[in-house]
């Protein structure tokens, strides 16, 4: 009997080291020697670790500086604007999701592994789907995360995409987002809160957005223009980050969905005037305009030049190379949450490729095109089915293919 009780435990032990050899090996284990791409690696049936991008160190030529971890790798990757995959749902399809679960089909077949996507209604008309029908709203963004994780396409949402539209609802003045007492702040906490319930253990959500171009309202001494202070609209992503980090216990990325600073941006805040500011200065707006606990720092790039006082007219990989710059300094990750594409590019193939020729050569590790829809009925939009779609997917696959061997 002895002998046998020692023969088959010796047979489950090495059942057990042989098991444990399929299921947990190195290369699974650790990250820096498994060869699968942060996308391929995050998306595996055994992958475990945290949700979401996660903000990290890598060694850049003898610096450590932050940048974008996926799956515990460095991510580098280019994908797609699809500013109404979620809001088509209310603002053109009765609540119902049949145009929105055919633009995923469209997304998960053109291979698009990243969308920056609007997160809330765009007018001040349209806040009353989400009040009125809150249930319905909720789950309908829920059923889209889910159509994503099951087509393995990362979301960045970007939660007030029009900043307008709130303060009219309420009838408050714009500024009213820089004041923690109004109704525009408590929508906001109250608002994000819903959104980022709703998502947070999603594994398709790559990180949070406060909205679109918010910072470019900032300071603007024109007629016409609602006077918003800078001030104003860092309170508001300060009050936004504090509440997400409350709320999303994986801790991803938080950013605030801003174009480039304005040429003027700093002297626009402190003398009113559009005087051209220094490379100094822009990295002072950075900070105030990526007020920590943001984590990401967001760049739109068209085909508008770059000034700085100090070094005059820079050229878009210099541009991309100074902004990299300024986001280590303020200990931010950088990434390109709009660029040309072929409508705005009005069918110039050589712009397009340009913009992935700088992205790629600066190593920049999210560059998103602007902007497919399904029908095109979004400025500036193309549809997968004509020469701007097929133009813009082939490049957007060409791309991605590159940017699975790169580590910085």
């Amino acid at each position: 009997m002895n002998k046998l009780f020692s023969f088959v435990a010796s047979l489950l032990a090495l059942t057990a080291i042989v098991v444990c050899g399929c299921e947990k090996t190195p290369e699974k284990d650790d990250p820096a020697t498994d060869s699968r791409s942060a996308l391929e690696r995050y998306w595996a049936e055994d992958y475990t670790g945290e949700l979401g991008i996660q903000q990290g160190e890598l060694q850049v030529k003898g610096e450590t500086v932050p940048r974008m971890f996926l799956g515990g790798k460095p991510l580098y990757v280019t994908g797609m604007n699809c500013y109404n995959l979620f809001v088509q749902c209310h603002e053109s399809n009765s609540m119902k999701t049949e145009n929105m679960e055919k633009t995923v089909e469209v997304l998960k077949a053109e291979q698009v592994p990243i969308v920056r996507l609007s997160g809330s209604p765009y007018a001040a008309s349209q806040l009353h789907f989400y009040f009125d029908q809150k249930q319905k709203y909720l789950e309908n963004l829920e059923y889209l995360a889910t159509l994503c994780d099951e087509a393995h396409i990362l979301l960045i949402p970007s939660i007030f995409w029009n900043t307008a539209s709130v303060p009219e609802y309420y009838k408050e003045d714009p500024a009213a987002w820089g004041l923690t007492t109004s109704k525009t702040y408590s929508h906001m906490l109250g608002y994000t809160s819903d959104i980022v319930n709703t998502l947070k253990d999603h594994k398709c959500v790559a990180m949070w957005e406060f909205g679109n171009e918010f910072s470019l309202a900032a300071d603007i001494q024109m007629a016409g223009y609602a006077a918003i202070p800078a001030s104003a609209v860092s309170t508001a992503y300060k009050g936004f980050a504090d509440l997400i980090k409350t709320l999303d216990p994986h801790g991803r990325v938080i950013a605030s969905g801003n174009s480039i600073m304005r040429n003027s941006q700093y002297h626009q805040m402190t003398q009113a005037s559009w005087t051209t500011d220094s490379y100094a200065e822009y990295v002072e707006m950075c900070g105030i305009l990526n007020p920590d606990p943001m984590t990401g720092m967001s760049e739109h790039i068209y085909e508008d030049a770059r000034v700085f006082s100090d070094k005059g007219t820079v050229n878009r990989s210099e541009q991309i190379a100074y902004a990299k710059q300024a986001a280590a300094e303020l200990g931010k990750v950088y990434y390109v949450g709009e660029f040309t594409g072929p409508r705005t590019a009005e069918g110039d193939s050589l712009m397009v490729r340009k913009h992935f020729i700088s992205y790629y050569a600066q190593r920049v590790q999210i560059s998103l095109m602007w902007n497919f829809a399904r029908n095109a009925e979004i400025e500036w939009s193309f549809r997968a089915d004509t020469p701007y779609g097929r133009m813009a997917f082939n490049m957007m696959r060409e791309y991605n293919e590159r940017f699975k061997t790169v580590t910085e």
